[in-house]
């Protein structure tokens, strides 16, 4: 009777001890962090996650709120869309709820159609100004609500984290490149700039304009990094802690092109990213503090 009921106890305490480390596993399966540094694993972090995709042609950003919806900022061109289906594939995603498209340029649209035919989009954010040539090289089918957006606009995206529309302005620029969607994301005490692939003109008009707003801590560098952009008062004006250069071109392809502007953002005190050589970039912020990541994806 007595071997019994120890065998009975000890039965017992092993269900016991089992299902604690049943609930602890589970209970860290489900953590959630919200300090960037204190996880190598992106989908335990709960702020926002900002992937500035290494794209073999054009430029693509993947952008997580902190609630969970998706944004990508531009599509690539159409030699890109095979990477950047598999990279969004990889990060499971069959649907996205926002797509900005800044310009109608091959670089920054020319895989949106590739895009729409095979994943959902709920909402694409494009600037109100030049819509109607976008909608002429861009498929923007009925079944999607489009968002037109002017300079001056904020756009609420998640509770802490809002968009800010600084281009284009009336008069519009002879030069389409000109005339693309600059825009800033504020997450918490942080800021964000996305210049799209705007010349030396553009910048003129935003300092003039909107040179108290251009503050941010990371810059999307403008046209892949070519030199007609990223003038030294623009860089100077934005201050940067970080730059990122979106570009397929090795070293010495851009060398005469983007030497300018890397002495420039050296001079600026910029830490520089070029996914051409670093891979996909990855930037996690709760609002207060960031991190940056590379990635080979």
């Amino acid at each position: 009777m007595l071997g019994n009921t120890r065998r009975a106890w000890l039965l017992l305490l092993c269900v016991v001890l089992f299902a604690g480390c049943s609930i602890d596993s589970h209970l860290q399966g489900v953590v959630k962090v919200e300090d960037p540094f204190a996880s190598d694993d992106e989908r335990e972090f709960v702020g926002l996650v900002i992937h500035f995709l290494a794209l073999p042609h054009g430029e693509s950003t993947l952008i997580r709120l902190p609630g969970g919806k998706t944004m990508l900022v531009d599509t690539g061109s159409a030699e890109d869309w095979p990477v950047l289906f598999g990279m969004l594939s990889e990060r499971k995603l069959t649907r996205l709820d926002y797509v900005v498209v800044t310009n109608d340029q091959p670089e920054q649209a020319g895989g949106f159609a590739f895009l729409s035919d095979r994943m959902p989009v709920d909402t694409v954010i494009l600037p109100r100004l030049i819509e109607p040539s976008i909608r002429r090289l861009v498929p923007l089918k009925g079944d999607k609500k489009l968002l037109p957006v002017a300079d001056g606009d904020a756009i609420r995206l998640d509770n802490d984290v809002v968009l800010d529309v600084l281009h284009p302005s009336e008069p519009l620029f002879l030069s389409p490149q000109d005339n693309s969607l600059v825009f800033r994301l504020r997450h918490g005490q942080l800021r964000f700039l996305f210049v799209s692939a705007v010349n030396e003109k553009a910048e003129e008009r935003l300092l003039e304009k909107h040179g108290g707003q251009l503050k941010a801590e990371v810059l999307k560098v403008a046209d892949q990094g070519r030199n007609q952009a990223s003038s030294q008062p623009f860089l100077t004006k934005v201050d940067p802690q970080v730059a990122v250069i979106l570009t397929g071109r090795s070293r010495n392809e851009m060398k005469d092109s983007q030497e300018e502007v890397l002495e420039r953002l050296g001079e600026s005190w910029a830490e520089t990213y070029i996914t051409s050589q670093h891979g996909t970039i990855a930037i996690l912020s709760n609002g207060r503090d960031y991190r940056v990541v590379k990635r080979k994806k």
